[in-house]
C-alpha cells in the first residue's frame, strides 16, 4: 500500500483529509476506529504488581519517583508507571501536561487558575486539591488550558 501526502492550506490545523478508493471502505472504518480509540496507559498495581490498562481520562496527575512514577486517578486510586516524567511528554496530545519538575497534570481536571507568588500559577483541581505550577511551565499551561477548554 502506498501513502501519498497532499498539502492544502484550506484545511484547519487540526483537520486531516484522507482519500481512498471505494474498495477500501473497511480500511477507512479501521482507521477511524484507531484514531478515535481511547488511549490507554499501562500501569502497575502497587499491592500485587499486576499490570493493567487505565484510560488517560482517568489520570488525575503523575508524580515523579526514582525510576517509577506514581499515577493518581480521578477515583482516588494510586498506581505505578515505569519511566520518568520526561518520557511521558507524548501525553500532551491528550491534555496531560507537566506543571513542575515533579508533576504532570491532566488539564481536564482543572477547575480554576490563580496567580501565585514569584510568577507562579496556582491550579485548583475539581477535587479541591491545589497545586503550584512553576514559572517555567506557567505560560505553556495557560495556553494549553485555553486550547483544551475551547474544544
Amino acid at each position: 500500500m502506498k501513502i501519498k501526502w497532499f498539502w492544502d492550506q484550506e484545511y484547519a490545523t487540526n483537520e486531516i483529509g484522507i482519500q481512498l478508493h471505494p474498495v477500501n471502505q473497511s480500511l477507512a472504518a479501521e482507521l477511524t476506529k484507531a484514531i478515535h480509540q481511547e488511549q490507554l496507559l499501562e500501569v502497575i498495581q502497587p499491592a500485587n504488581e499486576r499490570r493493567q490498562n487505565i484510560s488517560l481520562s482517568q489520570v488525575l496527575l503523575i508524580e515523579a519517583m526514582d525510576q517509577l512514577s506514581k499515577v493518581y486517578t480521578t477515583d482516588d486510586q494510586v498506581f505505578y508507571l515505569k519511566g520518568r516524567l520526561k518520557e511521558f511528554e507524548y501525553l500532551q496530545a491528550a491534555g496531560i501536561f507537566r506543571i513542575n519538575n515533579s508533576v504532570i497534570l491532566n488539564l481536564a481536571e482543572v477547575a480554576s487558575f490563580k496567580n501565585g507568588q514569584y510568577a507562579r500559577l496556582e491550579v485548583q483541581l475539581k477535587n479541591g486539591q491545589t497545586l503550584t505550577v512553576s514559572r517555567h511551565y506557567a505560560k505553556q499551561i495557560k495556553e494549553a488550558s485555553a486550547a483544551f477548554s475551547s474544544r
